[in-house]
């Protein structure tokens, strides 16, 4: 007869975690694990309340925060702000208000309630320096207003390439566009070419001011940038259109007409 340990049953601790953050590689699709450092920082004056900590699984916490900052109640004032940076410098920054918005807009691309909980999935969009993920075609530009010339710091870019697929990326604080995204499928012989690809644009020049303070946008302010219109030509308000990718070459979008020194895609009001 072979005798068996049974050990006791355990006993399941649940802790007070309240809402999290999870974040997803908006250039792959795949979920953002490390790396990152989330600081919730008083709107006012900027204190440091905590640093989250990271389970397992990637949703982003504040444990040891005290209970009346974990108040999430309709109505509750914003009082401080989520500082989201990647120590590897493969994302651009961005802030979210604390207690955490209720509806999901923009890079944030849902929530889900636990409870008297809820966990918010953003988007983390490339920054100008990444190096481009394996399998990927990479567009990049220097985006900037046309009346003054400075730089569109924060700019939002969707292109729609020529399978229908969309792609966000984004301007870092200097212009600078990285976006990252799927090689496009090769035309089969005899087939119609692809439709071309499109470019929208989004931009207010006030998202760089407020942006100051914390050295990130707002996500929320930064989805609700307005269209404006990427110009083709410097002399023209003709609207830009990408070229055709070549094989093994990234895409640089440009307006024509500026100098050779001058290679920057130049916005205008739509």
């Amino acid at each position: 007869m072979v005798a068996t340990l049974l050990r006791p049953p355990m006993d399941a601790l649940v802790l007070p975690a309240g809402d999290a953050v999870a974040f997803v590689d908006a250039a792959t699709g795949a979920p953002v694990l490390e790396g990152l450092r989330l600081s919730l920082v008083m709107r006012q004056g900027g204190r440091l309340l905590g640093r989250a900590v990271a389970s397992p699984s990637g949703a982003w916490h504040w444990p040891e925060l005290a209970e009346r900052w974990r108040v999430n109640a309709p109505g509750t004032p914003v009082l401080a702000d989520v500082i989201v940076r990647d120590e590897q410098g493969r994302f651009l920054p961005l802030s979210l208000p604390w207690p955490l918005p209720a509806t999901p807009v923009g890079q944030v691309m849902s929530a889900t309630v636990l409870g008297a909980s809820r966990l918010l999935q953003v988007r983390l969009l490339s920054a100008p320096g990444r190096r481009a993920p394996p399998g990927a075609a990479s567009v990049y530009a220097q985006l900037a207003w046309q009346a003054s010339g400075a730089p569109a710091a924060w700019a939002r870019v969707r292109l729609t390439d020529g399978d229908g697929r969309l792609h966000e990326g984004a301007c870092d604080a200097e212009g600078r566009l990285a976006l990252h995204l799927p090689r496009p499928r090769p035309n089969r012989p005899g087939s119609p070419p692809a439709p071309a690809a499109q470019l929208a644009v989004f931009w207010a020049s006030a998202l760089a001011d407020a942006s100051l303070a914390l050295g990130a946008p707002d996500a929320l302010a930064f989805a609700s940038q307005p269209a404006v219109l990427a110009l083709a030509d410097v002399g023209t308000t003709v609207a830009y259109v990408p070229p055709v990718f070549n094989p093994g070459e990234p895409l640089i979008l440009a307006t024509v007409g500026l100098p050779a020194t001058q290679r920057e895609l130049r916005l205008a009001p739509i």
